[in-house]
């Protein structure tokens, strides 16, 4: 196992921590640690799909206004990924497996984000979070059919997820054009008033 795929869980808690904006960075660690064995079909499709996965949400979200909700559920939540991440590492161990489970516990991470974090963009980042730990997982255990439903489960995600911050998320140009009428209209109705 490689230095590179025990960062993936790492960089995955930093998503339950800080949100969408380590996807990215899970993206291009979770690649890496698909090629750092060879350049075979299934791990550069695998390296591929993780970097679409983790590329297009913060792309897509800097047309939106960010997303004020406030979180309810503090600091406590990338602690227990972190736990759980250590009882499963623990579990692997009990079962007799040498191989470090990193793709599981970037699952993990990602479930946790969509479980205890109340804002939409938040799930959206912890949902493809898991889907880059089943991505991985699959690449490293070379099966090419769960490759294939992860892709289909990831591009369902990256669909849904869109289309609901769509409908629900103030697009950046409309409050920018909302702004600029108001600061046209401001100095007429203060002529009138004087």
């Amino acid at each position: 196992m490689t230095l590179v795929a025990i960062l993936v869980p790492l960089v995955a808690l930093c998503v339950v921590a800080r949100g969408v904006g380590f996807l990215l960075l899970t993206g291009i660690v979770t690649a890496l640690a698909m090629l750092v064995d060879g350049l075979t079909p299934l791990q550069e499709a695998g390296a591929g799909l993780a970097l679409l996965f983790a590329v297009v949400p913060p792309v897509f979200l800097m047309r939106y206004q960010h997303d004020g909700a406030h979180e309810r559920s503090g600091v406590a939540v990338p602690f227990f990924a972190l736990g759980l991440m250590v009882l499963l590492l623990l579990a692997c161990e009990r079962a007799g497996s040498t191989v470090f489970p990193a793709g599981l516990c970037a699952m993990v991470a990602g479930l946790v984000a969509v479980v205890c974090r109340q804002s939409m963009v938040w799930q959206w980042a912890g949902l493809l979070t898991c889907i880059e730990g089943v991505l991985l997982s699959a690449v490293l255990g070379r099966q090419p059919v769960v490759l294939g439903v992860t892709a289909l489960a990831g591009v369902v995600v990256l669909l849904l997820g869109g289309m609901c911050i769509h409908r629900i998320m103030p697009r950046v140009v409309a409050v920018r054009a909302a702004g600029q009428r108001g600061r046209r209209a401001g100095p007429i109705d203060g002529g009138t008033d004087a």
